[in-house]
C-alpha cells in the first residue's frame, strides 16, 4: 500500500512539472541575455581614432559605454537607468552619440546624447522600430532604417510592411520617409563624407551592398557581389568594401567559420584579414589608420554571443585583442537560474513527460498487470498530435503546424521508450 502512494505522489509530481514546462515556455519571453554579463554586438570608433562606443550587458541590462582605443578610460555614458540600450554611433565631429533604446514591447527607438551622456532625450516615438542609424555631416539630421513598430512580433508570412530608410531632424522634429520599398532586411548603415549618399546593405539572393542617393532618392547596388557574404560595410573614402564570409575550408565542415575580408572596389583584389576560426562580426573601419575593428563571437554559435573587442591591419593576420577592464555580475540568480533550469528547455519537458507515463506504467502494473497500455496511449496521443499537425498547419499558420509535428516527433520518441520500458516491467512480472 505504501508503495502505491510513493508512486501516486511520483506521478502527480511528474505530471505538475510537466504541466508547469509547458506552461513556462508558452508563457515565458525568449530572452537568452535575461542573466547575461557582456559585450554587446554593435562598436563604432571615433572620428579622431581615440574612442570607442559599444554596448555591455551587466546581469540582463545593457547600457553604453566609452574607452580610448587602447582599453583605458572606460566609461559608462547612457545614465544610471536600467534597460537596454544598444547600437552606439558617433557624430562626424565626435560630440555626440545616437543609440538605440529597446522598449518592452521590443521595439527600439532612436535616442541622442552628448558623448559624456549629458543631454540625453528620445528622438522617435513608439509607432516605429528603429534597428540602425547615423548622423548626417553636420550633426543636424539624423538618417536611420525602420519599420513599424505593429509588425516586429508577427510571424515570417504574417507582416505586410518591411524595412525603410527614413530621416528626422536631432530634435525629433520633421520625420520623413525616404523610401517605400519595404525592404526585408536594411544593415549596416552609413554616410559618405559629403552626405550626399547612404549606404546599407539589402539582402535578395546574398546580402547586397546598396547606395541610396539623397538627391535623387534612388537605389543603387554599391558593387557588385556574387557571392554569400554578411556585415558588409563602405570605406567612408568609398575605396574598401569589408564583409564576412564562410571559409572554403569549413564549407565541408558541419560548422560554418567567417573570416573578415576586404576588398578593393576599384581592382576587385579581396584579402582574407583574419584567422580566428570563429565568427566575425560587425566590423567598423578606423579613419586615420588602415585598420578595423571588430568582434569576434568566441562562443560561435552559442547563445547568449560572448565577443571579443579585436582590431586587424589591411595587411592582415596581425589580430590584436582590446583589453577593458569591464563591470562584472553583481547577482548569480540562482533562484531565477534553477527554475530555467528545470521548466524552461524541451529536454525538461521530455523527462517529465517519460517520468509521468512512467508512474502509470508502474500503478497499471500494480492494479491490473496491463503494463503496456499507457504506453500504447502516449504511442496514440503522438500519432494524433501528428494528423492534427496538417489540419493546424492548412487552417492557421503553416509554421504551427510545424511545431506541432516537431512535437509529435518528440513525443513518438518518448513513446518508444516507454514501450521499451513496459517491456522490461511485463518481463520482470512474470518473474
Amino acid at each position: 500500500m505504501r508503495q502505491k502512494w510513493i508512486l501516486i505522489v511520483f506521478t502527480i509530481i511528474s505530471l505538475l512539472l510537466l504541466v508547469g514546462s509547458i506552461l513556462f515556455q508558452f508563457l515565458k519571453e525568449e530572452d537568452p541575455y535575461q542573466f547575461y554579463t557582456g559585450l554587446g554586438k554593435d562598436i563604432d570608433v571615433s572620428p579622431d581614432d581615440q574612442t570607442i562606443t559599444f554596448s555591455y550587458y551587466v546581469d540582463g541590462d545593457e547600457a553604453i559605454y566609452t574607452a580610448n582605443l587602447d582599453g583605458s578610460e572606460l566609461t559608462k555614458v547612457s545614465g544610471k537607468e536600467n534597460g537596454r540600450f544598444r547600437n552606439p554611433k558617433f557624430s562626424q565631429d565626435g560630440e555626440q552619440l545616437l543609440f538605440l533604446s529597446e522598449e518592452l514591447d521590443g521595439a527600439q527607438s532612436l535616442m541622442v546624447m552628448n558623448k559624456d551622456g549629458s543631454h540625453q532625450k528620445r528622438v522617435t516615438d513608439d509607432s516605429l522600430h528603429v534597428t540602425d542609424a547615423v548622423f548626417s555631416p553636420k550633426g543636424d539630421i539624423l538618417y536611420f532604417t525602420a519599420m513599424l513598430s505593429s509588425e516586429i512580433n508577427k510571424m515570417e508570412g504574417e507582416t505586410r510592411e518591411g524595412y525603410d530608410l527614413y530621416k528626422i531632424n536631432s530634435d525629433g522634429t520633421n520625420l520623413e520617409q525616404l523610401t517605400d520599398q519595404d525592404h526585408f532586411t536594411m544593415s549596416e548603415l552609413s554616410i559618405s563624407e559629403d552626405g550626399e549618399e547612404l549606404y546599407y546593405s539589402l539582402f535578395q539572393a546574398h546580402e547586397e551592398p546598396t547606395a541610396f542617393s539623397l538627391k535623387d532618392k534612388t537605389e543603387s547596388p554599391v558593387v557588385s557581389v556574387k557571392k554569400d557574404i554578411y556585415s558588409s560595410v563602405l570605406s567612408k573614402d568609398k575605396k574598401f568594401l569589408a564583409y564576412t564570409a564562410v571559409t572554403k575550408k569549413s564549407l565541408n565542415s558541419s560548422l560554418f567559420k567567417y573570416e573578415l575580408y576586404l576588398q578593393n572596389i576599384e581592382t576587385t583584389e579581396t584579402k582574407r584579414l583574419t584567422n580566428l576560426n570563429k565568427n566575425i562580426q560587425s566590423p567598423v573601419f578606423l579613419h586615420h589608420e588602415n585598420k578595423l575593428a571588430f568582434l569576434e563571437y568566441t562562443n560561435w554559435p552559442g547563445d547568449p554571443e560572448n565577443y571579443r573587442l579585436m582590431t586587424v591591419s589591411f595587411e592582415g593576420g596581425d589580430e590584436q585583442e582590446i583589453s577593458l577592464n569591464l563591470p562584472s555580475s553583481t547577482d548569480r540568480h540562482l533562484a531565477m537560474k534553477t527554475v530555467y533550469f528545470l521548466l524552461s528547455n524541451e529536454v525538461a519537458t521530455a523527462i517529465y513527460y517519460v517520468l509521468f507515463f512512467v508512474g502509470l506504467i508502474l500503478l497499471t502494473h500494480i492494479r491490473s498487470g496491463k503494463v503496456f497500455r499507457p504506453s500504447f496511449i502516449s504511442l496514440g496521443l503522438s500519432l494524433l498530435f501528428f494528423i492534427g499537425s496538417f489540419a493546424i498547419g492548412a487552417i492557421t499558420n503553416p509554421w504551427y503546424g510545424i511545431w506541432l509535428a516537431m512535437v509529435a516527433v518528440a513525443m513518438f520518441i518518448c513513446s518508444l521508450v516507454l514501450v521499451l520500458f513496459s517491456y522490461v516491467v511485463s518481463k520482470v512480472r512474470k518473474k
